[in-house]
């Protein structure tokens, strides 16, 4: 056994951050990711001091990780193969200087 992930957690992070997920109904956009966006009902709770920004933190990792790892072998391959072309690209951009 080489690793023990935590798989569809959705359903409790949705339960413990009820609060949060509350919030997002009301975002202006369906797609709003509460990073940067106009509209964002859950960056105006920050603001406000109703939601605390540690707390917003926390979700924003929990949903990461659940992404991660509800993510199939397939998809995690892709993505690490992107990911290495990135790097050789830029190494050989480097080196061609």
């Amino acid at each position: 056994m080489r690793e023990l992930r935590l798989t569809d957690a959705a359903a409790g992070i949705a339960d413990v951050f009820e609060d949060i997920g509350a919030l997002a109904a009301r975002c202006r956009f369906t797609d709003c990711e509460h990073e940067t966006e106009p509209g964002c009902a859950i960056l105006a709770a920050v603001e406000d001091c109703s939601l605390d920004p540690a707390r917003l933190a926390r979700w924003h990792k929990l949903q990461a990780e659940d992404a991660f790892n509800s993510a199939s072998l397939a998809e995690r391959r892709e993505k690490d193969r992107a990911f290495g072309k990135l790097v050789r690209s830029a190494v050989k951009a480097k080196s061609d200087r």
